[in-house]
């Protein structure tokens, strides 16, 4: 999921344009009645550029998904976070978001960033094998865990909201992930 490809400046602005169309759109409409048509016409394009960038509606969220993990794994890789700090950067990082995230789970696409939040932690980043020590048959657990505990403690911050802070948010994560919340 996350590499980096040199694209061609016309294609990326149509696939921005795209974005921006759909997010748009999302905003009044239900994700399962917008269309192709809907989502071209009003960006000002064809549909062939559509299929040309896109196979689905779908993977335009997926491309905006994508460059979030792309910056946010910018950003880890230039401060090098502890592992403490690792969630609270995390739930930073996805707050500033929230009005995409929110989006994203008000049409029930909230799958489409648990997929790329479980790619992002299990399969992509290398960056964070070396945040914990731990046997090497461990990491990949260490790394599912982290994988679900973010997606839902994200999804119940930014869908009922009780005024919890960033802080708090990262301290249940790394309790949680320590077992210090167990009987």
């Amino acid at each position: 999921m996350l590499t980096r490809v040199h694209e061609n400046p016309m294609a990326v602005r149509s696939k921005n344009a795209l974005s921006e169309t759909l997010l748009k759109l999302m905003m009044y409409k239900s994700f399962k009645d917008i269309t192709i048509s809907d989502i071209t016409e009003r960006a000002g394009l064809s549909r062939q550029t559509f299929y040309t960038n896109f196979e689905r509606k779908e993977d335009i969220l997926v491309y905006l998904l994508h460059g979030l993990f792309m910056r946010y794994l910018d950003k880890i890789t230039a401060v090098r976070p502890v592992a403490e700090n690792l969630m609270i950067d995390y739930f930073l990082f996805w707050g500033d978001s929230r009005d995409f995230l929110t989006l994203l789970y008000k049409h029930n696409l909230g799958y489409l960033f648990q997929d790329c939040n479980r790619s992002f932690f299990i399969e992509d980043t290398d960056i964070l094998n070396d945040l914990f020590t731990c046997e090497d048959w461990q990491l990949p657990y260490i790394k599912a865990s982290l994988a679900g505990v973010t997606y839902e403690l994200l999804y119940m911050w930014l869908t009922q909201d009780r005024g919890l802070t960033v802080d708090t948010l990262s301290s249940l994560t790394r309790n949680l992930l320590e077992g210090k919340l167990f009987a």
